[in-house]
């Protein structure tokens, strides 16, 4: 399906004259028929430079949506066709820091969490961080949060920024959520309640140490 609309495939030709039988209206006036536009469809393919040395070291790429893999013979037949823009950006050391003295984020480190952490770290939480902006139309816009608040001397960079959906990002923001970084991409958690969540890209943990049960108020607590 994804290579179909990336040839510009409409999903349903349902255009004036397309059913079996009828004429396009186009000929009945008189005017060249109309030819619908094609989809523009953006896929963030991701390949290893083994990939790009050899396909038979490591014959799959990665599509950012969804995780999805394909081949890299497909992906060489889409960047092939002359209606593909290909945009190839520098690789990203996402073991490295990136900085900025600017109180908003820079689109760089914008690039660098999004491709670190994949989705909004609130644990359990699947938002893409891909849509992690603040002017984002769709209906659930996300941002990108300073763990340690720039009131008091978070830095911008990509240690202390994390992407948030608008929802977790506000409940961090008013109410008692706390987060923070134990490792670049690795979050630790503390609801309300107490309970600890260890958030880090390959899910979320609950690691809430075991509490005592208190004792029945007619009987001492064990010594």
């Amino acid at each position: 399906a994804v290579g179909d609309l990336a040839r510009g495939q409409q999903p349903l030709d349902l255009l004036p004259g397309s059913l079996p039988g009828s004429a396009p209206d186009s000929e009945a006036a008189g005017t060249p028929p109309r030819k619908a536009p094609p989809r523009q469809v953006v896929l963030y393919v991701h390949l290893s430079d083994a990939a790009l040395r050899d396909s038979d070291l490591d014959p799959v790429a990665r599509i950012e949506r969804g995780n999805a893999l394909v081949t890299v013979e497909q992906v060489r037949a889409w960047c092939g066709r002359p209606d593909t823009q290909i945009i190839v950006k520098p690789v990203i050391d996402l073991e490295a820091c990136t900085w900025s003295e600017s109180d908003a984020v820079p689109a760089k480190t914008k690039e660098h969490v999004d491709l670190r952490d994949r989705n909004c770290v609130f644990p359990w939480c699947t938002r893409p961080a891909r849509k992690c902006y603040p002017d984002d139309p769709g209906e659930f816009p996300c941002d990108h949060d300073h763990v340690i608040p720039r009131g008091r001397s978070g830095p911008t960079c990509s240690c202390n920024i994390a992407p948030l959906c608008r929802r977790h990002h506000r409940l961090k923001t008013h109410t008692p959520w706390t987060y923070t970084v134990l490792d670049p991409g690795t979050y630790l958690w503390t609801s309300p309640h107490g309970y600890q969540l260890l958030r880090d890209p390959t899910g979320t943990l609950d690691i809430t140490p075991d509490r005592p049960r208190a004792a029945p108020a007619d009987q001492p607590p064990h010594t």
